[in-house]
């Protein structure tokens, strides 16, 4: 048989938005083989076969996600629920993954997927080595019920749902559900308001729902939760999403925003090495924090007004931090627009910076008086702020936090329509102590103790004997199964 000819992936800018540059001809890319801690999953699963538990894995994807599951596994650990980590691996340097030792969680990791490629490929390799690994703990602990725990609208969330379902007709768990996008009805008219009646609009006007992005992840939580029996929704706007399509309420808890539990323990146990260690520079007045990841903002117009915007504020006098993401990286190269950067270094009032490794000091300097505010199109750090105290400014036409913008006023959308109208907006809100005020000092919307709410749910629902799927039989009441194996599924 002929070897078949192939190339290297590209797993960046080019494999969302395409290249003319041919990828591979060969049919199947390589796959990495996963890894299991065979003793880690014996232990948990003897002790839930043992102790008549379920076992719930945490599934963790991206950098946001060991942080934002701190409190889960606390406390299912405290409830003495059995529990252990995937980790899809997709983010392996050590930037992407500090999370891993700054939240002790090494030592829970059972499995680590090694997923590779773009989304794609992504997506076919979870469900191939999550569908195994679900068949593989079913023929060795038949009778044991093991449910996933999905968390936010990454790819994870959508997938691995989906693989277990069809594995081993077990739903999932899904944490942050019922994030849905919308709109201020005065996106639509923002050539027709001044920039004053634009945010008061958003504030108090009407909203739509948008659900075109972000992108993918409207995708994937959209989909995650129709994979998932029990839904963990942040705030009840979330909750009503979810019951407006279809699901029902008995199998829905708000029960608040999950970057709570991380962000307490980091208010109090600091860094081993101050930000300001790290970056002196930012001593010196007040910055505001930029970080673009979004694949939406990283099309040609929004990104070229992102940037242009970053260009503009500097050179009028703003303090900058530019944080530099993967995606950032690699758009700024696709575009050619690097060179606007580099130029920019010789500002003092100019900070260009790669991802910060521990979250410990974005939340250190989120509280400083050092930070006057983000320009972010992050879901997490709209959260974040709201709790901290601090402006955020959000670089999107639409947000799936909508009620930080119309409820708590601590957040406003500025769509990179241009560099113009962007430094517009960001001029109109930084020099309007009013305005900052009203932001910095808005509702707390996310709660506390939030793994602790969680685990205790389930813990209650281990207890009655519930089980994460039912047929419409059992959902109407007609009558239980006495056994859940089908096993010609």
């Amino acid at each position: 048989m002929a070897k078949q000819k192939t190339f290297p992936v590209t797993d960046a800018y080019e494999s969302m938005f395409g290249s003319k540059v041919e990828e591979t001809e060969s049919f199947l890319p390589s796959i990495l083989p996963l890894n299991l801690n065979k003793q880690l999953i014996h232990s948990v699963m003897e002790k839930a076969k043992k102790e008549k538990k379920w076992v719930l894995i945490f599934v963790i994807g991206t950098k946001p996600c060991f942080y934002k599951f701190y409190g889960s596994i606390v406390a299912a650990n405290k409830l003495g629920i059995p529990n252990f980590i995937i980790n899809s691996n997709q983010h392996y340097d050590d930037v992407l993954t500090r999370g891993l030792t700054e939240f002790n969680l090494q030592t829970q990791i059972a499995c680590n997927l090694a997923i590779r490629g773009d989304l794609a490929q992504k997506s076919a390799e979870l469900l191939m080595k999550v569908s195994w690994f679900a068949r593989y703990l079913k023929k060795n602990w038949p009778n044991v019920t093991v449910v996933p725990v999905v968390l936010g609208d990454t790819i994870m969330t959508a997938i691995v749902p989906a693989a277990w379902m069809f594995s081993r007709v077990e739903k999932a768990v899904q944490v942050e559900a019922g994030l849905r996008s919308m709109a201020p009805e005065v996106m639509k008219r923002y050539k027709d308001v001044d920039i004053e009646t634009f945010i008061d609009q958003q504030f108090y006007g009407k909203w739509l729902l948008l659900r075109n992005e972000p992108f993918p992840e409207q995708w994937d939580t959209y989909t995650s939760a129709a994979g998932s029996e029990y839904l963990f929704a942040p705030v009840e706007l979330n909750k009503e999403h979810l019951l407006r399509e279809g699901y029902h309420e008995k199998n829905i808890w708000v029960v608040g925003g999950v970057v709570v539990d991380a962000l307490e323990l980091k208010r109090k146990e600091k860094a081993e090495r101050s930000v300001f260690d790290v970056y002196p520079q930012l001593e010196k007045g007040q910055w505001l924090r930029v970080d673009i990841h979004r694949r939406e903002n990283l099309t040609p117009r929004r990104f070229k007004a992102i940037v242009e915007t970053t260009r503009d504020l500097v050179k009028k006098g703003y303090n900058v931090n530019f944080i530099e993401m993967s995606a950032t990286r690699n758009a700024l190269d696709y575009y050619k627009m690097r060179d606007i950067m580099n130029k920019l270094r010789k500002y003092k009032n100019f900070l260009h910076t790669n991802v910060w490794p521990e979250y410990a000091n974005v939340v250190e300097f989120f509280e400083s008086k050092n930070c006057l505010a983000a320009l972010t199109d992050s879901g997490g750090v709209q959260e974040e702020l709201n709790l901290i105290g601090k402006a955020c400014l959000t670089c999107r036409v639409s947000t799936d936090r909508p009620e930080t913008v119309y409820d708590a006023k601590s957040n406003v959308l500025v769509p990179p329509i241009s560099s113009n109208y962007m430094v517009r907006l960001i001029a109109h809100i930084t020099n309007n102590a009013a305005l900052i005020k009203k932001m910095g000092s808005a509702k707390k919307l996310y709660g506390s103790n939030v793994g602790y709410k969680q685990m205790s749910i389930i813990s209650k629902l281990i207890k009655r004997g519930e089980h994460p799927f039912k047929w419409a039989h059992e959902a109407l009441g007609l009558w239980k199964e006495e056994s859940k194996g089908i096993e010609y599924l």
